[in-house]
């Protein structure tokens, strides 16, 4: 149904108002708590200043109520603005900056740090005690009649949030969502994430990532039971939370699928009422999703796949066929309801022939409005086909016969070694297929003579009695084997750990970092007498 999520929420509380909606280890609300709540959320921005339009930034780790507060922010028409509480000074005072937020929801401990990089015209904070009071201060206990807010459901065309991009290709961008995109999404996703009104739902994704929509919002626009895991990963608890909750769906993005895979109880205890998992944002380990399918016989797993700038999510594939020797990349599927895809070559002219590669543009109404306060890089990054507004996602992507699309890499990732142009997901691929391989990261290194070289960072399973020195160079042969010279990496080292942004992905920066050193450190002992 297309609805705006407020409307959505309004009308499961008056249908089933005791239901529980969502809750942590904290608290538990039920839709009419949920419903209450956020409305005395969004009288609460009131009472501080906000109005339509102002942007409320939170600055915040995981928890329920927020989640709540987020409902909140929107009955109230104001631009909700997650961002990562672990954020550098420098990048949390040009955000602040270019965001100049009415109110900033954050936590005791990060008080100070915000008040210091607010603009000179500063902005309330409110902290996360502050909002759990609200909570138990709900007036619907006393029977008390909420003022009035005014009916922000038929306002489709203004901002819902705020997402900021990492920056790693030049300064942080703002993204903008607009209730209309939200709309559009959450009508195209049941045909893909089989959410229902009966469905459990666990969440582990950051709250400043817009994985948010999906992982938190949605369950809630379709009546289902959220639970918010608290913010630890740790493969044993976050395991615990599935099979204690009784999970029916959960979304793992990046590494999370293989880091919960690593629990202790994983290949012992069965998870019966598990039907459905969503990954996505790094291309998905081949052997992981067979453990988990093979583990939980019936279940199926969604590899999706869209940039902030599509609304979180513009295709996906489902997993149910289990293939243990599958060495296959898998495909990131066929668009959303709202949404178009185009390929298109160098010259911008449209691909539609299958196996030839081409840019992934994504058009339809998941296309953000722009970015903040950037009107020449939005316009840079829009482009029309065909009639429909696009957004280049600079992903090089090609059709298979059946129509899906495969992910090869991305335009900008694109690297040239002797001349020769490389995709470092083929390599990926290559290594992934060797046993006890647990993930692998390729990189490019610069010598001191300033040649660029290939490396591969990997990651091995632990605790099967793994020799590590046999095992890299089992894996240096099958690149050999399998691959011409110029794609073979020069190093190839196994790491105990790969660094992690707060979105789950790889931090290669951190990582290329450890590789270098870990070069320098062997070439000390080999030149050590």
């Amino acid at each position: 149904m297309r609805e705006h999520i407020v409307k959505a929420i309004g009308a499961h509380a008056r249908r089933n108002p005791s239901k529980c909606a969502l809750s942590d280890s904290r608290v538990s609300l039920d839709y009419g708590a949920l419903d209450r709540f956020s409305t005395r959320f969004a009288l609460r921005l009131r009472e501080l200043g906000c109005k339509a339009g102002d942007s409320v930034v939170m600055l915040t780790n995981r928890q329920a109520v927020l989640v709540a507060a987020i409902l909140g922010t929107f009955k109230l028409g104001c631009i909700h603005v997650p961002l990562d509480p672990r954020m550098p000074a420098s990048r949390l005072d040009y955000i602040l900056a270019d965001v100049a937020p009415a109110v900033v929801i954050t936590e005791e401990d990060l008080r100070d740090t915000v008040a210091q990089h607010l603009p000179p015209r500063g902005a309330p904070l409110l902290l996360v005690s502050d909002v759990e009071q609200l909570l138990i201060e709900d007036p619907a206990r006393s029977e008390a009649p909420a003022p009035p807010l005014p009916d922000v459901s038929a306002e489709l065309d203004v901002p819902a949030y705020c997402v900021y991009t990492s920056g790693s290709t030049g300064r942080p961008k703002g993204v903008l969502i607009e209730h209309r995109s939200i709309v559009d999404f959450f009508d195209g996703t049941p045909d893909v994430y089989d959410v229902a009104e009966n469905s459990v739902c666990a969440s582990f994704s950051p709250m400043h990532f817009d994985v948010f929509l999906m992982d938190m919002l949605f369950p809630l626009a379709q009546g289902a039971r959220l639970y918010v895991h608290d913010d630890l990963i740790v493969p044993d608890l976050m395991f615990e939370t599935i099979r204690a909750n009784g999970v029916t769906h959960f979304s793992a993005w990046g590494m999370m699928l293989t880091v919960i895979a690593q629990a202790t109880d994983f290949d012992s205890t069965p998870l019966p009422h598990l039907k459905t998992v969503l990954t996505g944002t790094d291309v998905p380990n081949i052997k992981t999703v067979q453990r988990w399918l093979k583990r939980n016989i019936g279940c199926q797993v969604i590899n999706a796949y869209g940039p902030t700038e599509a609304t979180c999510a513009a295709t996906a594939y489902p997993i149910r066929k289990i293939e243990p020797n599958r060495q296959k990349l898998y495909p990131i599927g066929k668009a959303f309801k709202h949404v178009r895809t185009f390929l298109v070559d160098g010259d911008g002219k449209r691909i539609d022939a299958a196996n030839t590669p081409g840019e992934l543009l994504i058009g339809g109404t998941h296309v953000m409005k722009g970015y903040l306060n950037l009107p020449e890089v939005t316009a840079a990054a829009i482009t029309y086909l065909d009639g429909v507004r696009c957004y280049r996602t600079g992903d090089i992507c090609t059709y298979l016969p059946d129509g899906n699309l495969l992910y090869i890499g991305r335009k900008d990732n694109e690297v040239k070694i002797g001349g020769y142009r490389v995709h470092l997901s083929e390599i990926q691929r290559v290594i992934n297929g060797v046993p006890n391989v647990q993930a692998c990261e390729i990189l490019t290194l610069e010598t001191k003579y300033g040649e660029k070289v290939l490396a591969a960072a990997i990651l091995l399973d632990k605790g099967r009695g793994i020799q590590v020195d046999q095992h890299v160079d089992l894996i240096k042969r099958r690149l050999v084997e399998e691959l011409p010279s110029y794609m073979v990496p020069r190093h190839v080292m196994a790491v105990d750990e790969f660094p992690q942004l707060s979105s789950g992905k790889t931090d290669r920066k951190a990582l290329l970092s450890m590789l270098e050193r870990q070069m320098n450190r062997q070439s000390q002992e080999v030149m050590t007498p």
